[in-house]
């Protein structure tokens, strides 16, 4: 019997990912990028394993809608990245990593030439990718990284007249493009964004005036886009929103149709009967009030739910929310279900997804839904619903 460690069948606990609202979530951040300019170019965001939904099959989907980029933080997930979408005959589709080159390796060497662009936040950078490529005759591609606030990494703003000039200097080296980088896009019509934003074109067009012009200007990620749109800049980098979130939800001002895109399930693995007054997992934080039945779930914080939800979230069953009861455990989560409701072993539990956004989840715990989705384990399995 061969098993396929990818059938929902095989695992009580899995990831499912919804590809039609994938698509469709694409195609309104696409469409809302470009109102105030229809060339404005989409770098699609799929770091940190395309935000816990699988980097591989996501960056597959997106390069089939025509995404004009993706978008990586380092050069590690950056190759791997390059290498599937090879087999898959999107070797056109390039990738620009976000993180930096500080050494010159076999990777960084290797990467040149395949369609991948480097960001240069620093002239100590840049030469050394011009080394590289007076070393292999091909010239890397590179996007200045300008720092306008956020204190970072980057080219500080006041510094990136004259670092522009000298990384234009060197002839082995292809600049295509300049970037930024909001703090506080999140939060419509701040003034700092409002600063960056005004800083950063101020930067641009010094450069552009009299050393050279950029293919591509950018700085929006998905706050950018919903909050400070600029039909100047040329390409944007959606991230979270593809995956159906707000980078803050209690912030939002314009909502613009997208859905979560994956759920976390499981099954209930077993049914107790207690009494009043019996306590619930580690450390007995929860206590019984009443006669009830606890359902464990298989999932805990090996598979990424966070302990810190300890009491506090619920779980959805059969079309009902049920609370947390006690510890979160690292392979076991129970909930109280009572004791009329109709509640068998193997009925799915869903933890976070379509009726329980993992959004909620965030807020219980002061985090973010990127932290939530990011946080789902390996050992959760992917499942792709089409």
């Amino acid at each position: 019997m061969n098993l396929k460690s990818d059938d929902k069948n095989f695992s009580d606990t899995f990831a499912e990912i919804d590809l039609k609202i994938f698509t469709k979530n694409f195609k309104i951040v696409r469409e809302y990028a470009r109102i105030k300019n229809r060339d404005t170019k989409i770098c699609s965001i799929v770091k940190a394993n395309a935000y816990g939904h699988g980097m591989n099959v996501m960056a597959e989907e997106l390069s089939r809608m025509g995404t004009d980029y993706l978008g990586t933080a380092d050069y590690t997930e950056t190759a791997s990245l390059r290498n599937y979408l090879d087999t898959k005959k999107f070797h056109k589709v390039p990738i620009l990593c976000l993180g930096l080159i500080t050494e010159k390796n076999q990777l960084t060497e290797s990467l040149a030439g395949k369609n991948i662009e480097f960001s240069v936040a620093d002239l100590r950078s840049a030469k050394m990718l011009n080394d590289i490529g007076n070393k292999l005759n091909r010239k890397p591609v590179i996007h200045i990284q300008v720092d306008t606030g956020i204190n970072r990494t980057g080219i500080k703003a006041e510094d990136a007249y004259k670092a522009a000039a000298e990384i234009y200097k060197l002839k082995n080296i292809k600049v295509k493009g300049i970037y930024s980088h909001f703090a506080t896009s999140e939060i419509p019509g701040s003034s700092y964004a409002g600063l960056q934003l005004k800083k950063f074109k101020e930067v641009v067009k010094a450069i552009e005036e009299s050393i050279l012009k950029f293919e591509l200007r950018h700085i929006s990620n998905t706050g950018g886009i919903l909050n400070f749109s600029d039909g100047y800049f040329n390409m944007v980098r959606p991230g979270i929103s593809l995956y159906g979130f707000y980078p803050d939800e209690k912030k939002v001002k314009h909502r613009i149709g997208i859905e979560p895109v994956m759920s976390l399930k499981s099954k209930i693995k077993f049914i107790k009967e207690l009494g009043k007054g019996e306590s619930i997992s580690y450390g007995r934080t929860f206590f019984t009030n009443r006669r009830t039945r606890i359902a464990s779930i298989p999932a805990g914080y090996g598979d990424g739910y966070p302990r810190s939800l300890s009491n506090l979230a619920k779980v959805f069953i059969n079309g009902k929310l049920y609370k947390v009861a006690g510890t979160v455990c690292m392979d076991w989560i129970m909930a109280d279900i009572g004791k009329k409701d109709k509640i068998n072993i193997n009925d799915e539990a869903e933890l976070f997804g379509r009726n329980y956004p993992a959004h909620k989840l965030a807020a219980l715990t002061d985090t973010i839904s990127y932290e939530i989705t990011c946080n789902i384990s390996s050992r959760v399995k992917r499942i792709y619903k089409k």
